[in-house]
């Protein structure tokens, strides 16, 4: 699972808050189109590698290695 780059498109995350939140489908996909702004910000602060929908459904971000690095040296 290493090579997501990005699993869950504005579709599918739009789909999910409105399923989740109750969102209408225009506020669901402008709220889709900032979370995914925002994952693409982290993917180039080199934060995340990537994001996608797990087998419980839940939207995952994917942590860089450098990430993990950080998360492992605070411990």
């Amino acid at each position: 699972m290493s090579n997501i780059i990005e699993s869950a498109t504005i579709d599918d995350i739009a789909l999910y808050l409105q399923r989740e939140e109750g969102l209408d489908a225009k506020h669901a996909h402008e709220e889709a189109k900032r979370v995914i702004n925002g994952f693409q910000d982290m993917m180039a602060k080199g934060l995340i590698k990537g994001w996608y929908f797990d087998e419980q459904s839940h939207l995952e971000l994917l942590p860089s290695d450098n990430a993990l690095k950080i998360i492992a040296n605070q411990k």
